[in-house]
């Protein structure tokens, strides 16, 4: 009886501090990274590209930082 109530105890607690220890927190992208459904992001000369449907793609230097692209 002791034994499966441990059990019961220890699985839980171990669920609980395996998600706490193996979260990370979330990283914002910085300038305008609106695009509608993108699906398809290029890398070319060392810029990212992205494709989708709406407004024009978006063009960025580090695959963080996005600018609107040109309007296709």
């Amino acid at each position: 009886m002791i034994m499966k109530t441990n059990i019961e105890v220890l699985i839980p607690g171990m669920m609980i501090l395996m998600s706490v220890l193996t979260s990370e927190k979330a990283i914002a992208q910085v300038g305008t990274p609106y695009i509608h459904d993108p699906s398809t992001i290029m890398e070319c000369d060392g810029k990212y590209y992205t494709f989708g449907t709406g407004r024009g793609g978006l063009i960025s230097n580090d695959g963080w930082t996005w600018n609107d692209g040109g309007v296709r």
